[in-house]
């Protein structure tokens, strides 16, 4: 399972997490958004990462961009793999 960890940026104070099992291409991309609910599975499945790393960060920009009502080509954040 790989995680990222979003913050800073265009998300001001607020953090979120993103994770997938890379090595499955069926495995769906998960959202924290840390605001107590948990996990949730996205629209997004591995094969949308290009099972790579690079691709599940695009992922992960286009969801927070969406969080914050950003166009995803303007957002920008901190992001680290945990």
């Amino acid at each position: 399972m790989t995680e990222l960890h979003l913050s800073g940026g265009d998300l001001g104070c607020g953090t979120m997490r993103v994770r997938c099992n890379l090595a499955q291409a069926s495995a769906p991309v998960e959202v924290n958004y840390d605001n107590g609910r948990g996990w949730k599975t996205t629209q997004y499945q591995c094969a949308d990462t290009s099972h790579t790393i690079d691709g599940l960060r695009e992922i992960a920009a286009r969801l927070a961009a969406r969080e914050v009502e950003i166009d995803a080509d303007d957002f920008d954040c901190d992001c680290e793999e945990e």
